[in-house]
């Protein structure tokens, strides 16, 4: 279960000039209106046009899909009342009666056959959404509330992967992105509807009382994209915005002292980890090897995992706003193997092992991150570049931006690499992507360019992939973990707490996969 926690702390300060702010500005506004200041914006207000979870949050405000996922990552009802699975060879969802659109039409499965076909359909998208429809053979609608999806192999986690999938009306499932960022096409069954949009600025959206769900209380919401830390910080602080997300670590201390601000916190599911070029060929960021790779050699792997100070990261780099891990999935989710737990860290070990491998006196590797990805990603690089070196890997650090970073890591130009997953829609997820052999027609390893495979790993996958049964398929995914583990397949480093400011007088159920819905914003 996510944890969640409400800190509401002491006086700082400044918290009569803030409260004073905050109550000019309460009063020159409705109380039913909400101001939140986000970290970064959509690439569109197309529901189908990528998967960045910024455009998913978005989505969620105007449009519906057939379930969702709550703040504990369950997946629950969202059109679809109710969902069976049809032996190994599709799912039957039943929708709810008297939903409509904002245009005031009514909601059949007409609808969300349309959308679903529309996924592969969308043009240039940085992240398409077939992700999620990939299993899906064919649909059909034997009366306007029922829909029957048959799948090409048993898909276990088909309901949870179409919370991503919203559904449009069948006579816009040709509109194109263009009309949807225009708001001509944004006719949704969602709890708002679309106002304006001033792309950079903000986008203000309007409640839609007919929701089927029932009126939110906010009858406006300006959702402002203020992509600096530190005027986020400073817009809350001036009470020019209600809510913010990702306040920095470094300032939790100052605002923990605000008595007119409150903070809520969840585990995320995003996993940061290191990855290797696991194949036999050098690459020019290794030296003093004497012409061999060394991360071939799991005893390697093994050694830098063991000097890495994950505990010291968690509390001192990331201001205790993270926890270390040792698998994969993170803890109290389906997948999570009890039995693993944390790497020892233990440089000595770590020089034997190396020595066992033929490294005697080491080697020089860079450490390649992208530098505006990870939540203090430079800094923690930088921590376990000094550890290795103590350890005997001379450790440099290549910090780039995103853009350039992954065409780098795509082409394989990369022996030792800091990078971030997720965060996923269901745990089995970064597990196939991150450790299974690559296979991009079968959507498996498609963020493995380490080169690593494991016959019996991929074995295992598939048939988690294909179980239906969940305590089959929890023993499968156990089994997945330990064999990573052991393999040093990949090395992980922690899953990071994510935070939100409010100010006093607001309460938010915390979620940890990063999407951020005025929905769950409501006053305390």
């Amino acid at each position: 279960m996510v944890t969640r926690r409400e800190i509401l702390t002491g006086f700082g300060a400044g918290a009569l000039a803030f409260a004073a702010g905050t109550g000019a500005r309460a009063q020159g506004r409705a109380r039913d209106e909400l101001r939140v200041a986000v970290a970064s914006e959509w690439t569109a207000l197309d529901p189908h046009f990528h998967s960045f979870p910024a455009n998913l949050s978005i989505a969620h405000h105007v449009f519906d899909a057939l379930t969702a996922t709550d703040a504990d990552e369950r997946v629950v009802p969202r059109l679809a009342e109710s969902w069976r699975p049809l032996g190994g060879e599709g799912w039957e969802f039943k929708l709810r009666a008297g939903v409509k659109f904002s245009d005031g039409s009514d909601l059949t499965a007409r609808d969300v056959i349309a959308s679903i076909e529309r996924v592969p359909r969308v043009p240039n998208s940085p992240g398409p959404l077939t992700v999620f429809t990939r299993p899906i053979a064919s649909m059909e609608s034997p009366d306007p509330l029922t829909l029957i999806i048959r799948t090409r192999d048993p898909s276990p986690t088909l309901p949870i992967m179409l919370s991503a999938v919203y559904v449009v009306p069948a006579r816009l499932a040709d509109a194109t992105t263009e009309r949807f960022n225009s708001g001509e096409a944004l006719i949704g069954t969602g709890p708002f509807k679309f106002a304006s949009w001033a792309r950079g600025d903000r986008l203000i959206l309007e409640r839609n009382d007919a929701h089927w769900g029932g009126a939110s209380p906010w009858r406006r919401v300006e959702i402002r994209i203020i992509t600096a830390t530190a005027s986020r910080e400073s817009a809350l602080l001036a009470g020019d915005v209600d809510f913010i997300q990702n306040p920095s670590t470094a300032s939790m201390g100052r605002l923990r002292r605000e008595s007119a601000v409150a903070l809520f916190q969840a585990p995320s599911t995003r996993i940061t980890y290191l990855q290797f070029n696991q194949k036999p060929e050098v690459l020019p960021d290794v030296a003093g090897t004497n012409g061999r790779n060394p991360f071939a050699d799991k005893r390697v792997r093994r050694a830098v995992s063991i000097a890495i100070p994950r505990a010291a990261i968690a509390e001192r780099v990331m201001d205790g706003l993270s926890v270390p891990a040792g698998q994969i999935v993170a803890p109290r989710r389906f997948g999570h193997e009890p039995s693993l737990g944390l790497e020892p860290y233990d440089i000595d070990r770590a020089k034997a092992l190396l020595a066992e491998a033929g490294y005697p006196n080491g080697f020089e590797v860079a450490l390649s991150t992208p530098n505006d990805r990870n939540i203090n990603g430079v800094q923690i690089a930088q921590t376990i570049a000094a550890s290795l070196t103590r350890a005997g890997v001379r450790t440099s650090v290549n910090a780039v931006p995103l853009n350039v970073w992954l065409s780098q890591w795509r082409g394989g130009r990369y022996s030792f690499l800091m990078h971030g997953f997720g965060p996923p829609l269901e745990s089995l997820q970064p597990v196939a992507a991150m450790a299974a052999t690559k296979n991009m027609q079968a959507a498996l390893g498609v963020s493995n360019e380490s080169g690593y495979s494991s016959p019996a790993l991929d074995e295992i996958i598939t048939a988690a992939l294909r179980e239906i049964d969940d305590r089959r398929r929890e023993d499968l995914m156990f089994q997945a973990a330990r064999i990573i583990r052991e393999d040093t397949a990949v090395i992980c480093l922690h899953h990071e707490v994510l935070v939100f400011a409010a100010r006093r007088g607001l309460q938010i159920t915390a979620r940890g996969d990063e999407r951020l819905y005025a929905t769950d914003i409501r006053p305390a």
